[in-house]
């Protein structure tokens, strides 16, 4: 059906100071919000998660819910991503998503979900002659909104490691907008930290360029069991 508003031109015109301007219409702020979130690569599992069906639980969850409320409100406009920690099933995956799905579907800009273990996989592969591996680094290291989920969860090699700084390097020294979520500890308690699966280097620019969150509370995944 043909827009009202614009009459299928896709642009309207406002005047402004005296001064007319063209701009685009909603209805193309609707259609192109629609394409960038079916190639936002949100995973069937994930999407229905919202910040309205995210029920906290711990002080920390709540803490993670306005912080990630709190950067999408202000996107594209932020100076630092969002790095959420904790153990399993605590909801960092959902807050990550809701946040990418809103900047898309409220911002019209573009934003892709990255599983880093997926993401190694596709890398090698691209060593078969499947795609380049340039192109696909590529796609996550240049994207408006990055969300890599589950970073530290893969086998511990110095290739994902280099994988892994690579991406942080480029968006750090881009300013590009990050969130990650990773069950690997930002704090002195017992169990495997970052920096100890990593490096130092990673984990300073990551400190630099992310909030670093602690997200804990009961595992969502085994209610019932």
């Amino acid at each position: 059906m043909e827009c009202q508003i614009c009459r299928g031109t896709g642009w309207i015109i406002e005047e402004i100071d005296g001064r007319r301007i063209a701009k685009r219409c909603r209805c193309q702020f609707e259609r192109l919000s629609k394409v960038y979130l079916k190639e936002a690569g949100i995973p069937v599992r994930y999407r229905n998660c919202r910040f309205k069906n995210f029920n906290p639980e711990t002080p920390y969850q709540l803490k993670a819910l306005k912080t990630c409320i709190n950067f999408f409100s202000r996107f594209p406009y932020v100076n630092r991503g969002i790095l959420l920690y904790g153990p399993p099933g605590t909801g960092k995956t959902h807050l990550a998503v809701a946040t990418l799905r809103n900047v898309v579907e409220y911002k019209g800009l573009k934003g892709i979900f990255c599983d880093f273990r997926g993401l190694l996989i596709d890398l090698k592969s691209s060593y078969e002659g499947k795609a380049s591996a340039s192109e696909i680094l590529d796609s996550v290291r240049k994207v408006h909104l990055l969300v890599l989920d589950d970073v530290g969860a893969e086998r511990n090699t110095d290739w994902a490691k280099d994988i892994l700084s690579e991406i942080v390097n480029y968006r750090y020294t881009q300013s590009l907008p990050t969130i990650i979520t990773t069950n690997l500890r930002f704090d002195d308690i017992s169990g495997e930290t970052f920096v100890e699966k990593f490096d130092e280097r990673t984990e300073s620019r990551i400190y630099d360029m992310c909030q670093i969150v602690k997200v804990e509370g009961h595992d969502r995944r085994k209610v019932g069991v």
